[in-house]
């Protein structure tokens, strides 16, 4: 009975233990921060504070579906007047709480928000997946795949359509549908008689998995480098 008793508060112990949930937090190269929420009310505190120390953050909120602190900290965090230059990219997805997706929908300043396209979505810049790969891509930097892996090489290729879309939107436009970025392979050249071929061997090796929601987000960053809009 003294053993089932002592094992039983060890788990309630662990369970409690600090850092077990903790939130993730990366760098992204060329001064970019990333802070992924796992306790959304947990690390409100922290939220904020990585907002005013980090002009230039990513902030992944995908699959945070309950947010009542957090809600009400993170908009009155962005709602003040951004370092000179900053860009917060925040991330959502169909289960990001309803009421933060409104929140993140304000106009607030230096603010883009990034995600799948969804007809039950409308981020400012919408990415083509699925919620299954969105989804998988999330899940794996938890499972222990290195955050690099989960971007592609063509990364720092600058994405100037979306540099634009992003200062359109701090000056309140709103850029017609012809003008979002599109999601066509930036590697095909329109006019080509003939797709490239690929060799043999490597149309049998399974495609990487790439985080497109968040690769997006480093695009758009370096966009804005390469315009020295930060």
């Amino acid at each position: 009975m003294k053993k089932s008793f002592s094992f039983f508060f060890l788990v309630i112990l662990l369970a409690g233990a600090p850092g077990l949930h903790a939130a993730i937090e990366k760098e992204l190269g060329q001064a970019l921060a990333y802070l992924r929420v796992t306790d959304a009310d947990a690390d409100s505190a922290l939220v904020v504070d990585t907002i005013s120390r980090r002009p230039a953050l990513v902030l992944d909120l995908r699959s945070v579906s309950t947010a009542n602190r957090l809600t009400e900290t993170v908009h009155s965090a962005l709602a003040k007047p951004p370092a000179p230059h900053a860009v917060r990219i925040i991330l959502i997805n169909a289960t990001t709480t309803p009421a933060l997706v409104a929140t993140l929908a304000d106009a607030l300043p230096s603010v883009v928000t990034i995600g799948p396209r969804s007809p039950a979505l409308t981020p400012d810049i919408a990415v083509t997946i699925s919620a299954e790969e969105d989804l998988r891509a999330f899940d794996a930097l938890t499972n222990g795949t290195p955050l690099e892996k989960l971007i592609s090489d063509s990364q720092d290729k600058p994405r100037y359509d979306e540099a634009k879309l992003v200062q359109d939107h701090a000056n309140g436009v709103t850029p017609p549908e012809a003008m979002l970025p599109a999601d066509a392979d930036d590697d095909s050249v329109a006019g080509d008689a003939e797709p490239k071929k690929k060799p043999a061997d490597a149309e049998k090796k399974p495609a990487p998995l790439i985080d497109l929601v968040l690769e997006r987000a480093v695009q758009l960053h370096r966009s804005l480098l390469a315009l020295k809009k930060l």
